[in-house]
């Protein structure tokens, strides 16, 4: 960090002394912008030799003398540290607070197979992830730095998100400086811009979920390397002429490694390419250029965006189909999204005082344009912002611009994907476009008032919402950081909110008050009384404990209106079968049991859950020795996830049951698994040809 805190402030520095000897020793202090931006800077100075005749103001003189000190690099670098500490220090209480949700599906596999001891677990951890199609390896990789078994230090995963958060906000400060010089801004004016908005951008409390919710490294580090990528382009646009062979190297970075190290730690970060196409056609167009530069944009920007949109193209039924799943269509989920985007809009520009959360299992669905009534008003605000800027994209180019940053850098997950409506760190990147905007134009309003007319207003109007922006980001940390006043106070401010309760429940568990977890998921039933998931806990939770059974399994499997849409229903039948084994409590028959199972597969499960649905199933089965109905769903768990490991356990179960010559056929699918298995995981030829050997003897020495 301190590299690159060294790095800024040599750029900058080198850019103020080529500014004043350029204009003669004279020092660049500020400049007074007319209202448009087409119209040329025009830049006042003053020379300690050269004294201007006129009276100056204290305003005057306060804020030229801000903008000298940070435009030096002492002053910028001490200004920037003082804001990293800040930073900490306000993100520092959250550092004991819980894993939640996502967590615990992603880093559990550190535990498997007694923890990260061997270069085969390593490789399963690292590349055996199914969150996205990439497997996201760099940020996994990140996670085994922390923590080589389960349970994982979790302020260590927390401490380090802290760091990455300020390793991002020094690029955000550096990519901003960058920009702000290349549209002509004096180098005082790109620091205050630069460290302004870095400022805003690090306490800003949107980005508290982000940060203190350790799965989300994935967006951090997609984040941290989309800028780097960013800020490579950038430098190499500005030495297109004059160091060509700089900007060369420059751009090879851009895209190899940051750009792809920005996909590999999530996906979304293939569309900074999508914010370059912003940046050359709305601030930069008609500047010169290379023909290595116009090769290098054509097949390092424009083709792989076109072989992105080919692959949505080719993926669009599948992603479609996913639909069936869910409790909305495709056209109701656009409809949300214009309500959700916006939404983004107004905490960014608008703080929110409530609390961060991460449930939004609860929002609401627009069912038509007047249901709810915002909807229309939400897609009516979004095509004013799209229609103003492309109408004033010659005059507004940095508001046409934040616009297309904005909008672009949500148009996978906030448009068309069957995913969920809305998240906050969805926001982490889009965020840093908009407040460069709203920054630049509130500078730009400064420089066109009078210091006598309220320039001082202005600048502490900056600083109190900046102020304000820490103090509620401090507040959100201090209660991320307490396990018990976090879930309890979303607990209570979502009670439509499935997920909210059942990780109360949850909790409450952990620390023996089942009866108080029982009325959370009493209240999760009373909204939602035919959800699948919530039956379910609500059956483990009293066979667990002992407590009295509100609903039966022959109840659920008799219940017409079953539903499912809100959690994993696989992870409810893992429990239940985790107290089967146990015998915590008495249990229907197996026709019961297999009823219940038959029932849940007719709900809308996805594909990618059909697996170990399955899985369970067929352990069912064997827990009550029906080895023939056990292979049968280990088949069909393989039809949708053709791994190796389930036809490998088939040929276990069968040479268990002296089936040798049925064991060496499951081997034999199990081979052409792992031939199409991912090559970067773990492989199991070995093991395979251990058991086909051990098979094959003991089916000699049978004379079979």
């Amino acid at each position: 960090m301190v590299w690159f805190i060294a790095k800024v402030s040599h750029s900058l520095h080198g850019h103020l002394v080529t500014k004043i000897v350029s204009e003669g020793g004279k020092f660049p202090l500020m400049c007074d912008f007319l209202a448009a931006e087409s119209r040329e800077n025009q830049c006042l100075h003053e020379s300690v030799l050269n004294p201007v005749p006129q009276p100056l103001s204290l305003e005057m003189i306060a804020t030229a003398t801000l903008e000298r000190r940070l435009g030096t690099a002492g002053g910028f670098c001490l200004t920037l540290a003082g804001l990293l500490l800040l930073t900490f220090l306000v993100y520092r209480p959250g550092l004991g607070g819980p894993l939640l949700l996502d967590d615990y599906w992603n880093l559990q596999p550190l535990g498997e197979g007694g923890g990260i001891t061997s270069l085969d677990a390593l490789q399963s951890f690292v590349f055996g992830n199914v969150s996205g199609p990439s497997g996201r390896p760099v940020a996994m990789l990140s996670f085994v730095l922390d923590s080589q078994d389960w349970p994982p230090n979790v302020a260590a995963l927390k401490y380090t998100n802290i760091l990455l958060h300020l390793l991002t906000g020094v690029l955000v400060c550096w990519f901003s400086l960058i920009l702000a010089r290349l549209l002509g801004q004096p180098a005082p004016r790109c620091a205050v811009l630069g460290l302004l908005v870095a400022a805003f951008w690090l306490l800003h409390p949107f980005n508290l979920s982000t940060t203190l919710y350790v799965i989300q490294r994935m967006t951090q580090l997609m984040t941290l390397f989309a800028l780097a990528s960013l800020i490579c382009y950038l430098i190499a646009r500005e030495n297109l002429e004059a160091a060509p062979r700089k900007a060369v190297i420059l751009l090879v970075l851009c895209l190899f490694p940051f750009a792809t190290l920005s996909v590999l730690s999530k996906e979304n970060g293939a569309l900074l390419l999508l914010v370059i196409v912003a940046m050359e056609g709305l601030l930069f167009a008609g500047r010169a250029s290379t023909p290595f530069f116009r090769l290098w944009y054509r097949a390092g920007v424009v083709v792989p965006l076109l072989m992105l949109l080919g692959y949505l193209l080719f993926t669009l039924q599948d992603n479609l189909v996913l639909y069936e799943v869910r409790r909305y269509g495709l056209l109701e989920r656009l409809m949300t999204e214009s309500r959700v985007l916006l939404d983004y809009l107004r905490h960014i520009v608008i703080p929110d005082f409530s609390p961060n959360t991460l449930f939004f299992d609860d929002y609401v669905v627009s069912r038509g344009l007047f249901s709810p009534v915002t909807t229309l008003l939400a897609i009516l605000a979004i095509t004013g912002l799209l229609a103003t800027a492309w109408h004033f994209r010659r005059r507004y180019p940095v508001y046409s611009f934040a616009v297309a940053w904005f909008f672009g850098l949500h148009l996978l997950e906030s448009s068309y994907l069957p995913l969920e409506f809305y998240f906050e760190h969805r926001n982490y990147l889009p965020m840093v476009g908009v407040l460069f905007a709203i920054l630049w134009y509130v500078l730009k309003v400064m420089d066109g008032i009078r210091p006598q007319q309220g320039r001082p207003l202005v600048m502490l109007a900056i600083v109190g919402v900046l102020m304000l922006n820490g103090g509620l980001t401090w507040n959100s940390s201090r209660l991320w950081g307490d396990t018990l006043t976090l879930h309890a106070s979303w607990a209570e401010q979502q009670p439509r909110s499935v997920r909210a309760q059942a990780s109360f429940a949850e909790y409450l568990n952990a620390v023996e008050l089942p009866e108080a977890a029982m009325e959370r998921l009493q209240l999760a039933h009373t909204h939602y009384p035919n959800e699948v998931t919530v039956l379910l806990q609500l059956w483990n939770q009293s066979c667990a404990y002992g407590l009295p059974r509100p609903v039966s399994l022959q109840a659920i499997v008799e219940n017409p209106d079953l539903d499912f849409f809100v959690n994993d229903v696989n992870q409810q039948l893992r429990v239940l079968l985790e107290n089967l084994y146990m015998a915590r409590c008495d249990y229907p028959d197996l026709v019961v049991m297999e009823q219940l199972f038959e029932r849940i597969s007719l709900l809308p499960i996805p594909d990618s859950r059909r697996a170990p649905f399955h899985t369970y199933f067929a352990d069912l089965y064997i827990y009550h020795g029906q080895l023939d109905n056990a292979l049968i769903n280990l088949s069909r768990a393989f039809a949708f996830r053709p791994v190796p490991q389930l036809p490998v356990r088939q040929a276990i179960l069968s040479a268990s049951a002296g089936n040798f010559s049925d064991a060496l056929v499951f081997l034999e699918r199990a081979k052409i698994a792992e031939r199409n298995n991912n090559p970067l995981k773990p492989s199991m030829a070995a093991e395979i040809d251990r058991l086909e050997r051990d098979f094959r003897s003991r089916l000699d020495a049978d004379g079979q």
